[in-house]
Protein backbone atom coordinates (compact mmCIF):
# COMPACT_ATOMS: atom_id res chain seq x y z
CA UNK A 1 0.00 0.00 0.00
CA UNK A 2 1.45 3.38 -0.99
CA UNK A 3 1.65 5.93 1.80
CA UNK A 4 1.80 9.67 1.34
CA UNK A 5 3.07 12.16 3.88
CA UNK A 6 2.07 15.24 1.90
CA UNK A 7 -0.03 17.86 3.70
CA UNK A 8 -3.54 17.80 2.28
CA UNK A 9 -5.31 20.33 4.52
CA UNK A 10 -5.01 24.05 5.19
CA UNK A 11 -6.68 26.62 7.48
CA UNK A 12 -9.00 27.80 4.69
CA UNK A 13 -11.02 24.59 5.05
CA UNK A 14 -13.08 26.07 7.88
CA UNK A 15 -14.26 29.12 5.97
CA UNK A 16 -14.94 27.01 2.87
CA UNK A 17 -16.66 24.05 4.47
CA UNK A 18 -18.49 25.32 7.56
CA UNK A 19 -21.17 27.15 5.51
CA UNK A 20 -21.79 24.00 3.47
CA UNK A 21 -22.33 21.88 6.59
CA UNK A 22 -24.53 24.51 8.23
CA UNK A 23 -26.71 24.64 5.13
CA UNK A 24 -27.21 20.88 5.32
CA UNK A 25 -27.90 21.15 9.05
CA UNK A 26 -30.61 23.73 8.38
CA UNK A 27 -32.27 21.42 5.85
CA UNK A 28 -32.63 18.83 8.61
CA UNK A 29 -33.78 21.31 11.25
CA UNK A 30 -30.60 20.94 13.28
CA UNK A 31 -29.06 23.65 15.46
CA UNK A 32 -25.75 21.84 15.75
CA UNK A 33 -23.79 18.79 14.70
CA UNK A 34 -21.11 16.63 16.33
CA UNK A 35 -18.06 15.68 14.27
CA UNK A 36 -15.77 13.07 15.90
CA UNK A 37 -12.45 12.06 14.44
CA UNK A 38 -13.43 8.39 14.59
CA UNK A 39 -15.13 6.70 11.65
CA UNK A 40 -17.66 3.86 11.43
CA UNK A 41 -15.02 1.47 12.75
CA UNK A 42 -13.81 3.71 15.62
CA UNK A 43 -10.43 3.88 13.92
CA UNK A 44 -7.60 6.14 15.01
CA UNK A 45 -5.93 6.00 11.60
CA UNK A 46 -8.37 6.63 8.78
CA UNK A 47 -8.61 6.21 5.03
CA UNK A 48 -8.82 9.55 3.24
CA UNK A 49 -12.54 9.10 2.61
CA UNK A 50 -13.24 9.03 6.35
CA UNK A 51 -11.17 12.07 7.35
CA UNK A 52 -14.29 14.08 8.14
CA UNK A 53 -12.70 16.20 10.87
CA UNK A 54 -9.76 17.15 8.65
CA UNK A 55 -12.06 18.10 5.76
CA UNK A 56 -14.17 20.33 7.99
CA UNK A 57 -11.49 22.04 10.06
CA UNK A 58 -8.10 21.48 8.43
CA UNK A 59 -6.85 19.60 11.53
CA UNK A 60 -5.26 16.28 10.54
CA UNK A 61 -4.30 14.81 13.92
CA UNK A 62 -5.20 11.24 14.86
CA UNK A 63 -7.53 12.25 17.69
CA UNK A 64 -9.95 15.12 18.05
CA UNK A 65 -13.49 16.35 17.52
CA UNK A 66 -15.53 19.35 16.47
CA UNK A 67 -18.91 20.81 17.35
CA UNK A 68 -20.68 22.98 14.82
CA UNK A 69 -23.46 25.28 16.02
CA UNK A 70 -25.41 27.84 14.03
CA UNK A 71 -23.27 30.80 15.05
CA UNK A 72 -20.09 29.29 16.45
CA UNK A 73 -17.94 26.20 16.26
CA UNK A 74 -15.11 24.56 18.18
CA UNK A 75 -12.38 22.05 17.44
CA UNK A 76 -10.83 19.88 20.15
CA UNK A 77 -7.36 18.33 20.26
CA UNK A 78 -5.26 16.76 23.00
CA UNK A 79 -1.84 17.84 24.25
CA UNK A 80 0.04 16.02 21.50
CA UNK A 81 -1.39 18.39 18.92
CA UNK A 82 -1.26 21.76 20.68
CA UNK A 83 1.07 23.28 18.08
CA UNK A 84 -0.33 21.44 15.08
CA UNK A 85 -3.98 22.32 15.65
CA UNK A 86 -3.18 26.04 15.91
CA UNK A 87 -1.18 25.87 12.69
CA UNK A 88 -3.86 24.01 10.75
CA UNK A 89 -7.12 25.57 11.98
CA UNK A 90 -8.44 29.10 11.43
CA UNK A 91 -9.22 30.54 14.90
CA UNK A 92 -11.62 32.95 13.25
CA UNK A 93 -13.82 29.99 12.36
CA UNK A 94 -13.22 27.59 15.26
CA UNK A 95 -12.55 28.07 18.94
CA UNK A 96 -9.59 25.78 19.70
CA UNK A 97 -10.11 23.80 22.91
CA UNK A 98 -8.54 20.92 24.81
CA UNK A 99 -10.03 17.49 24.10
CA UNK A 100 -9.29 16.11 27.57
CA UNK A 101 -9.75 19.01 29.97
CA UNK A 102 -13.48 19.59 29.70
CA UNK A 103 -13.62 18.60 26.07
CA UNK A 104 -16.81 18.21 24.08
CA UNK A 105 -19.05 17.53 27.12
CA UNK A 106 -18.12 20.85 28.73
CA UNK A 107 -18.80 22.66 25.47
CA UNK A 108 -22.22 21.03 25.16
CA UNK A 109 -23.08 22.16 28.67
CA UNK A 110 -22.99 25.70 27.24
CA UNK A 111 -25.13 24.90 24.19
CA UNK A 112 -28.17 27.12 23.53
CA UNK A 113 -31.26 26.08 25.47
CA UNK A 114 -33.64 24.13 23.27
CA UNK A 115 -30.97 23.40 20.65
CA UNK A 116 -31.28 20.16 18.68
CA UNK A 117 -27.78 18.86 18.02
CA UNK A 118 -27.41 16.10 15.47
CA UNK A 119 -24.99 13.21 15.40
CA UNK A 120 -24.26 10.29 13.10
CA UNK A 121 -24.97 7.11 15.15
CA UNK A 122 -22.40 5.16 13.13
CA UNK A 123 -19.55 7.31 14.45
CA UNK A 124 -20.11 7.24 18.23
CA UNK A 125 -19.98 4.48 20.82
CA UNK A 126 -23.01 4.08 23.13
CA UNK A 127 -20.93 5.03 26.17
CA UNK A 128 -19.66 8.22 24.52
CA UNK A 129 -23.17 9.19 23.43
CA UNK A 130 -24.49 8.74 26.97
CA UNK A 131 -21.89 11.19 28.29
CA UNK A 132 -22.58 13.72 25.52
CA UNK A 133 -26.35 13.42 25.94
CA UNK A 134 -26.13 14.13 29.67
CA UNK A 135 -23.93 17.15 29.00
CA UNK A 136 -26.32 18.57 26.41
CA UNK A 137 -29.23 17.97 28.78
CA UNK A 138 -27.61 20.23 31.38
CA UNK A 139 -27.96 23.10 28.89
CA UNK A 140 -31.53 22.18 27.99
CA UNK A 141 -30.36 20.93 24.58
CA UNK A 142 -31.00 17.51 23.05
CA UNK A 143 -29.00 15.16 20.82
CA UNK A 144 -30.67 13.67 17.75
CA UNK A 145 -29.37 10.80 15.65
CA UNK A 146 -29.61 11.44 11.92
CA UNK A 147 -29.76 9.09 8.96
CA UNK A 148 -28.04 11.51 6.58
CA UNK A 149 -24.77 12.96 7.88
CA UNK A 150 -24.79 16.71 6.98
CA UNK A 151 -21.02 16.71 6.56
CA UNK A 152 -21.06 13.74 4.21
CA UNK A 153 -23.76 15.40 2.13
CA UNK A 154 -21.78 18.65 1.97
CA UNK A 155 -18.52 16.89 0.97
CA UNK A 156 -19.06 16.94 -2.79
CA UNK A 157 -15.56 15.76 -3.79
CA UNK A 158 -15.23 13.12 -1.08
CA UNK A 159 -12.79 10.37 -2.12
CA UNK A 160 -14.08 6.87 -2.74
CA UNK A 161 -13.82 4.28 0.00
CA UNK A 162 -10.64 2.17 -0.26
CA UNK A 163 -10.93 -1.13 -2.10
CA UNK A 164 -7.75 -2.96 -1.22
CA UNK A 165 -8.06 -6.72 -1.69
CA UNK A 166 -8.80 -8.76 1.43
CA UNK A 167 -6.52 -11.80 1.49
CA UNK A 168 -5.88 -14.85 3.69
CA UNK A 169 -3.48 -14.67 6.63
CA UNK A 170 -2.10 -18.17 6.93
CA UNK A 171 -2.55 -20.14 10.14
CA UNK A 172 1.20 -20.61 10.51
CA UNK A 173 1.46 -16.85 11.02
CA UNK A 174 -1.82 -16.39 12.88
CA UNK A 175 -1.11 -19.19 15.36
CA UNK A 176 -4.69 -20.47 15.41
CA UNK A 177 -7.22 -21.43 12.76
CA UNK A 178 -10.09 -19.01 12.22
CA UNK A 179 -12.60 -21.83 12.70
CA UNK A 180 -11.24 -22.42 16.21
CA UNK A 181 -11.43 -18.73 17.00
CA UNK A 182 -15.01 -18.51 15.79
CA UNK A 183 -16.00 -21.55 17.84
CA UNK A 184 -14.40 -20.03 20.93
CA UNK A 185 -16.07 -16.66 20.41
CA UNK A 186 -19.40 -18.37 19.69
CA UNK A 187 -19.17 -20.25 22.99
CA UNK A 188 -18.53 -16.98 24.82
CA UNK A 189 -21.56 -15.42 23.11
CA UNK A 190 -23.76 -18.33 24.17
CA UNK A 191 -22.40 -18.20 27.73
CA UNK A 192 -23.40 -14.53 27.89
CA UNK A 193 -26.95 -15.45 26.95
CA UNK A 194 -26.75 -13.73 23.56
CA UNK A 195 -27.51 -14.98 20.08
CA UNK A 196 -24.80 -13.07 18.22
CA UNK A 197 -22.15 -10.35 18.44
CA UNK A 198 -21.45 -7.53 16.00
CA UNK A 199 -17.78 -6.93 15.12
CA UNK A 200 -16.92 -3.51 13.69
CA UNK A 201 -13.26 -2.96 14.65
CA UNK A 202 -10.93 -3.80 11.72
CA UNK A 203 -8.28 -5.31 13.99
CA UNK A 204 -10.84 -7.65 15.55
CA UNK A 205 -12.17 -8.61 12.12
CA UNK A 206 -8.66 -9.35 10.85
CA UNK A 207 -7.84 -11.45 13.92
CA UNK A 208 -11.11 -13.38 14.00
CA UNK A 209 -11.09 -14.48 10.36
CA UNK A 210 -7.32 -14.61 9.78
CA UNK A 211 -7.49 -12.06 6.99
CA UNK A 212 -5.53 -8.95 6.08
CA UNK A 213 -6.19 -5.90 3.91
CA UNK A 214 -4.79 -2.52 2.97
CA UNK A 215 -7.59 -0.05 3.67
CA UNK A 216 -6.01 1.71 6.65
CA UNK A 217 -2.74 3.59 6.49
CA UNK A 218 0.15 2.05 8.45
CA UNK A 219 -1.88 -1.06 9.34
CA UNK A 220 -2.74 -4.15 7.23
CA UNK A 221 -6.44 -4.03 8.07
CA UNK A 222 -9.62 -4.50 6.04
CA UNK A 223 -12.62 -2.23 6.58
CA UNK A 224 -15.76 -4.30 7.09
CA UNK A 225 -18.10 -5.66 9.71
CA UNK A 226 -19.22 -9.09 10.83
CA UNK A 227 -21.97 -10.75 12.84
CA UNK A 228 -20.83 -13.84 14.72
CA UNK A 229 -23.54 -16.24 15.88
CA UNK A 230 -23.39 -18.44 18.97
CA UNK A 231 -22.71 -21.48 16.78
CA UNK A 232 -19.68 -19.75 15.21
CA UNK A 233 -21.41 -19.05 11.92
CA UNK A 234 -20.41 -15.63 10.61
CA UNK A 235 -21.78 -13.07 8.17
CA UNK A 236 -18.98 -10.89 6.78
CA UNK A 237 -20.14 -7.56 5.37
CA UNK A 238 -17.57 -6.49 2.82
CA UNK A 239 -17.42 -4.45 -0.37
CA UNK A 240 -17.53 -7.06 -3.19
CA UNK A 241 -14.69 -5.22 -4.96
CA UNK A 242 -12.38 -6.20 -2.08
CA UNK A 243 -13.07 -9.94 -2.19
CA UNK A 244 -9.94 -11.62 -3.55
CA UNK A 245 -10.23 -14.80 -5.59
CA UNK A 246 -8.93 -16.98 -2.78
CA UNK A 247 -10.97 -15.41 0.03
CA UNK A 248 -14.28 -17.38 -0.14
CA UNK A 249 -12.54 -20.74 -0.04
CA UNK A 250 -10.26 -19.53 2.76
CA UNK A 251 -13.18 -18.43 4.92
CA UNK A 252 -15.10 -21.68 4.42
CA UNK A 253 -18.78 -22.55 4.34
CA UNK A 254 -19.56 -21.20 7.80
CA UNK A 255 -18.69 -17.64 6.72
CA UNK A 256 -21.05 -15.91 4.31
CA UNK A 257 -19.84 -12.78 2.47
CA UNK A 258 -22.50 -10.09 1.98
CA UNK A 259 -22.55 -6.49 0.77
CA UNK A 260 -22.05 -3.78 3.43
CA UNK A 261 -25.50 -2.23 2.87
CA UNK A 262 -27.11 -5.40 4.19
CA UNK A 263 -25.71 -4.87 7.69
CA UNK A 264 -28.41 -2.46 8.87
CA UNK A 265 -31.15 -4.93 7.99
CA UNK A 266 -29.33 -7.90 9.52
Amino acid sequence: MRQSFEETTDPSFGARHLPLVRARMAEQGLDGFLVPHEDEHQNEYLPEANERLAWLTGFSGSAGAAVVLKDRAAVFADGRYTVQVRAQVDPGQFEILDLVEGGVPAYLERAPKGAVIGYDPRLHSPDALAVLSRAAGKAGATLKGVDANPLDEAWADRPSQPQAAVVPHEDRYAGEAASAKRARIGAAIAAAGADAAVITAPASLAWLLNIRGGDVIRTPLPLGQAIVAADGGTRLFLDPAKVSNELPAWLGEQVRIEGPKLLEAA
